[in-house]
């Protein structure tokens, strides 16, 4: 067991040392059995491969007494094997439940650790994903989270691995008999309030009794079902290019000939592709009812928390959430037409400058209506060149218009346009286009 313990992590780190000649490798140390293991292994391995730079990180949640003592473990442990050990301490949110908020802050910590190149190795093993399949099953998950953990994975700057998804528990355990090196039992682990607390003592224990080969069996159909998520991915990519290969805008026609589970898989690959917050279940298929009942002229919205869909002159597009009206926010703001300046709907970076020369004071206010620009010799309404330019109207409320004195000048935003005498630019759009970024 134990030669195929090492022989695991001699080849993971083979691998990353294949992909650079130097790099960080980062080892999560939680100060308990399973990381101390890993860290272990790691130290000894690293040792073959000079290129090879090994730290160990450990997240504080200050969540119980006991904390510290887990703290004092883990540098303990460092301080044998000679790796240099990095405490973060964090206070978790309290959103989502104790286990899913610590999670989240040790996620945001790793993520945030990872320099270009580097990895993060943690110590999840087989049983954790057996657990973690049974755990996401009784939550109701489809096939991508009954696959269970990855053995590899972005990670911010970075990737995350787990060299020892194949192990059993039991390897563990025989492998730290073996050295020295104190570890220390978390008390919580064993309090069956923790979901996968119960799950481990109480599900996964009796299962292991009828059948000694659970946790194996379950880790192997959590790869079955990685291997069918791929297969699922590689289709509704196919189907997303079919649709033009525009992840923010999909044709609805086309989209509603394709059957529902399709529409479902291509509309969660697009908002992936374009990071952007996956639908509840509910709201997605709410979403797909109204696509299908909706007319080729019809207006639709569907939101839910960090992403939003509607329907727009026959194109179901995918939009970040709403951000703030212009109308409900201070305005207006001086401006020299020059200087970059913040406003309520982000950074202009634009430069309007008069044709005859000098620069005068110009003023930023959020479009009422009505306004007026003089646009080739014409006195051209606002809102009717929005319409021109195919602006949704859930944006035409973003528009900033740039005043001279009792004079629009020009229009920043969704749309931009300089009056008659006036030249409108950007940084990075000689053209003349100008931008405003969001915050």
């Amino acid at each position: 067991m134990t030669s195929s313990l090492e022989a695991r992590i001699d080849h993971a780190m083979a691998a990353l040392h294949s992909r650079a000649a130097t790099s960080t490798l980062w080892v999560a140390l939680s100060g308990g059995r399973d990381s101390t293991c890993l860290l272990l292994l790691a130290a000894h391995a690293v040792q073959r491969y000079p290129g090879v730079t090994l730290h160990a990180v450990h997240v504080h949640h200050g969540l119980q007494p006991a904390a510290d003592g887990f703290v004092e473990s883990a540098q303990e442990a460092c301080d044998r094997l000679g790796v240099v050990l990095h405490v973060e301490r964090v206070r978790p949110e309290t959103r989502d439940g104790l286990e899913a908020d610590a999670r989240r802050a040790r996620y945001a910590v790793f993520e945030a650790l990872l320099s270009p190149g580097d990895t993060l190795w943690m110590a999840h093993h087989r049983d954790d994903q057996a657990e973690t399949l049974l755990y996401r099953l009784m939550r109701g998950g489809g096939v991508r989270g009954l696959a269970g953990m990855p053995a590899r994975r972005a990670l911010g700057a970075g990737w995350l691995e787990r060299p020892l998804l194949e192990t059993s528990r039991a390897d563990i355990d025989a492998r730290l008999a073996e050295t020295p090196i104190a570890w220390c039992d978390d008390p919580t682990n064993h309090d069956a309030i923790q979901d996968r607390n119960y799950l481990r003592h109480h599900v996964m224990t009796p299962l292991k009794a009828r059948w000694p080969a659970a946790s194996e069996q379950i880790a192997r159909s959590a790869d079955y079902l990685r291997e069918a998520d791929e297969l699922l991915q590689v289709l509704a990519e196919m189907d997303l290019a079919a649709l033009g290969d525009t992840p923010d805008r999909l044709p609805r026609t086309q989209l509603c000939h394709l059957s529902r589970p399709r529409q479902r898989l291509v509309i969660e690959a697009a908002l992936r592709r374009l990071a952007l917050t996956l639908p509840p279940r509910g709201r997605l298929e709410t979403l797909l009812d109204q696509l299908a009942g909706a007319g080729q002229d019809r207006r639709m919205c569907v939101d839910w928390p960090g992403a939003q869909a509607r329907l727009w002159r026959g194109e179901l597009l995918l939009l970040p959430e709403n951000e703030a009206r212009v109308s409900e926010i201070s305005w207006p703001l001086d401006w020299d037409g020059q200087t970059p300046i913040n406003t309520p709907l982000g950074i202009v970076h634009d430069r309007l400058t008069p044709m005859t020369g000098g620069q005068p004071a110009l003023t930023l206010v959020s479009r009422v209506g009505g306004e007026r620009l003089r646009l080739h010799g014409q006195r051209r309404p606002l809102k009717k060149l929005l319409q021109e330019q195919g602006i949704p109207p859930w944006q035409r409320d973003r528009v900033v218009v740039v005043w001279h004195g009792e004079t629009p000048v020009g229009v920043l935003g969704p749309l931009r346009l300089a009056a008659d005498g006036w030249t409108l630019e950007g940084p990075e759009h000689p053209e003349g286009s100008g931008r405003v970024d969001p915050e």
